[in-house]
């Protein structure tokens, strides 16, 4: 299970990878908290969300291709470098006074841009520093980095909230990203697989989309990828509306909403590590977003924080082991020289998808409430991926490489 781990490099990233998430999340339960208390308004979590997540939709398929032709290093070094700098401009605006929402969506766009580079580039580079073998594990344990700094991340900041004040916070994002610069510039990654004269980006592009559109594996596993992503993930944007209005809590209850859904993360993809590789991983994504889309309906009839907290755990699991099943699998089959660009489309589904569904269930939820609209796309999730999981079942097992792929 932590075989990648016994990897210098994976080790060097996955540490960096975590202390960055920390900051990552300690600033969003920070900002989510203010911006709320400042608008009182769903909506405009959604707003912001999609405004910081807006040039993923942009440029995220144009990260791939980049992340295809140029030094993957360089691409991460860059684009961190850029997002610590905007969560310190974050941070020196709110401690003077000067914060307002406006500033607070340019800031999140810069970021977004540059994320929108580190994505692709970040998921390119796990599978050329894991050996042969290992990729589900190092998918797996990236996955628990992740939804450990899910986990601790709020919980930290739902305490430093009241003794630091948001602009610490975002201070001590600005200082994750920072470590991770000085750990990336320490993990050694094999040149990218280019061609002598590569093509242009835009031909690129568009070899990249077909190529994932025809492809037996890889386009079932976007598209159940973009329906959890739309109609299930807004829930973590719209979080801080439903701790406030619909269950009463503070900052700090809002912390412990945030760490159920990361406990649940962690188990998940500790769970998915442990058992280890799996054999229809196509199976396995669309049982669970069956499962959480169900479990997402639930919301639309509890009302206790400890039943919205077991919801948001179970949830975290189910999302761990889809996501992780759809993106190993698409790694197993995809061709390096398409890999930026086709995690690029993960990227920006995963990220811009999600943020967009927040703008539209946000809007929903100020006309229905936000557990109405959350609970909505449930079900929507439950029907899409029962329809997926059919396909799936019925279809021939796709043959990669000369082997079957799961």
């Amino acid at each position: 299970m932590l075989g990648p781990l016994r990897s210098r490099d994976y080790r060097l990233f996955w540490f960096g990878s975590l202390i960055a998430n920390l900051g990552v999340w300690i600033q969003t339960t920070a900002l989510g908290w203010l911006v709320y208390d400042l608008t009182r308004r769903a909506s405009l979590l959604g707003t912001i969300s999609f405004a910081g997540n807006m040039p993923i939709l942009v440029l995220g398929l144009v990260g791939g291709a980049i992340a295809d032709r140029a030094s993957r290093r360089a691409i991460m070094m860059s684009s961190l470098s850029t997002i610590s700098a905007a969560a310190l401009t974050l941070a020196v605006l709110t401690a003077t006074g000067h914060i307002a929402v406006w500033q607070i969506i340019t800031i999140s766009m810069v970021s977004g841009a540059a994320n929108a580079l580190f994505g692709p580039a970040m998921q390119a580079v796990i599978p050329s520093i894991v050996a042969e073998g290992e990729l589900l594990n190092a998918i797996s344990l990236n996955s628990v980095q992740f939804n450990l700094a899910r986990t601790i991340g709020p919980a930290i900041a739902g305490l430093a909230y009241g003794a630091i004040g948001p602009a610490g916070c975002f201070t001590m994002n600005a200082t994750g990203m920072a470590v991770m610069v000085l750990m990336i510039a320490r993990v050694r990654m094999p040149r990218a697989a280019t061609t002598i004269a590569p093509p242009p980006v835009a031909r690129a592009l568009r070899e990249g989309l077909a190529y994932a559109r025809v492809h037996p594996v890889i386009g079932p596993g976007l598209l159940l990828a973009a329906v959890m992503s739309i109609f299930g993930f807004p829930y973590i944007i719209l979080l801080p509306a439903l701790a406030r209005d619909t269950l009463g809590l503070d900052a700090s209850g809002l912390g412990y909403l945030l760490a159920s859904v990361g406990v649940g993360a962690v188990t998940g993809g500790l769970l998915m590590s442990a058992f280890g590789d799996v054999a229809r991983k196509d199976l396995l994504a669309g049982w669970s977003a069956v499962a959480f889309g169900l479990v997402l309906a639930g919301f639309g009839v509890v009302r206790s924080p400890h039943g919205i907290a077991g919801l948001l755990f179970t949830m975290g699991v189910l999302q761990t082991a889809c996501v992780a099943s759809i993106n190993t699998m698409i790694q197993l089959v995809v061709h390096d020289g398409m890999r930026g660009r086709v995690m690029s489309m993960m990227t920006v589904i995963l990220f811009g998808f999600a943020t967009t569904g927040a703008l539209l269930i946000g809007l929903a939820g100020d006309r229905i409430g936000v557990a109405q609209a959350l609970a909505s796309g449930g079900v929507v999730i439950a029907v899409v991926a029962t329809a997926v999981l059919a396909r799936a079942v019925t279809a021939p097992r796709p043959v990669e490489a000369g082997r079957p792929v799961g």
